[in-house]
């Protein structure tokens, strides 16, 4: 029996619809390649020059030249961050966004955030600025604070990092600042949490940068700077004995040391503790007065681990990315973490897209 016209017609047309898919996938693999520009810092961490400001720093005049902020604890004494990582926010049929915007909103009237932090590689697109704007009206439309160190994938494409941090300005939810100019990196700011006024814990944002040439030409994830290891040391210093909380997109390689020495709580589902080949040394300044409680980072969609690593708890983010890779076996997700103005400690929880329905 002859198959009919009818069936030869739609055979042919299935087929023509998946070559084009596959052309599709191919030609946006090719132009992505093409057109990523990846970030590559001019220096390294033995040859950067860095001068440190003579006067200490002072969080006042931080704050009224938009390198600081300050935020009031409510009258319960409870601060929520409401921590996201890794959204990649990008158009196309298999970005989704609106799952993102979905899992903050479901996020927002659950946990009521005082703020939210995103630990870089909030875009992952070649109209970056057209997806900023989207994210920043987003936040305003829910009266959400927010703040984000950029991430290895912020500022590639034709919009670069300078050009993000402008973008900020016009949107007062968005607590950003470019950082000092003597500090390598363009979202190097503390975030101030006060109590009547009084300086209580600090969250520390840090820009990890993209990637670096290694020996051998190999590429990897780039290193903190010289330059932000002493603007670390001169915030604290000028911030006295008060915890400090660190959030960076790129882990610190003190991560991989944790999961390799298996005290590490939680999961490795990607192939490595995706880290800097070489160690600059900001996890042993930060041990020199012992204020630094934690440090939270992202970058790795299919690791949530964590652990105190010599005396400094170390956190995975949960993914929150549908724009990039994932695992239908690894949930999307938030996280809260809750600070007190007393001496409680902090604690962290994990909302996942099955917790909400989603």
């Amino acid at each position: 029996m002859k198959p009919s016209l009818h069936y030869i017609v739609r055979t042919l047309l299935l087929l023509l619809l998946a070559m084009l898919l596959i052309v599709g996938i191919i030609a946006y693999v090719i132009i992505d390649r093409l057109t990523n520009t990846e970030i590559f810092e001019d220096v390294s961490r033995h040859t950067e020059i860095v001068v440190l400001p003579q006067e200490p720093f002072d969080l006042e005049r931080a704050v009224q030249n938009g390198k600081a902020f300050t935020l009031e604890y409510t009258e319960s004494g409870e601060f929520t961050v409401l921590w996201g990582t890794d959204f990649h926010l990008r158009r196309g049929p298999f970005a989704g966004r609106n799952k993102v915007y979905a899992l903050l909103e479901a996020a927002f009237e659950e946990t009521a955030p005082d703020l939210t932090v995103i630990t870089g590689d909030l875009l992952f697109s070649f109209d970056a600025e057209a997806m900023l704007h989207e994210f920043a009206s987003f936040m305003e439309e829910h009266d959400q604070f927010w703040a984000y160190p950029f991430g290895n994938h912020d500022g590639e494409h034709k919009y670069d990092r300078p050009t993000l941090a402008g973008i900020l300005d016009a949107y007062p939810n968005a607590l950003f600042s470019s950082g000092e100019e003597w500090v390598r990196g363009y979202s190097d700011y503390p975030l101030v949490l006060t109590s009547n006024g009084v300086a209580k814990q600090a969250l520390i944002l840090l820009d990890s940068h993209d990637s670096r040439i290694y020996e051998d030409d190999v590429i990897a994830p780039d290193y903190i700077y010289p330059s932000q290891i002493a603007w670390y040391r001169w915030v604290e210093d000028g911030l006295g004995d008060i915890p400090l909380y660190a959030f960076t997109h790129i882990p610190l390689p003190e991560f991989k040391l944790l999961w390799e020495s298996g005290t590490a709580e939680g999961i490795k589902l990607d192939k490595k503790v995706n880290v800097p080949l070489e160690n600059s040394g900001l996890f042993a300044a930060m041990q020199e007065k012992g204020n630094t409680l934690a440090v939270f980072s992202g970058h790795d969609h299919l690791n949530d681990f964590q652990g105190i690593w010599e005396s400094i708890d170390l956190h995975y983010g949960r993914s929150a990315s549908y724009g990039s890779y994932g695992s239908r076996d690894y949930k999307k997700g938030l996280k809260t973490i809750t600070l007190y103005a007393d001496d409680t400690p902090y604690t962290v929880q994990t909302y996942t897209v099955d917790q909400w329905g989603l």
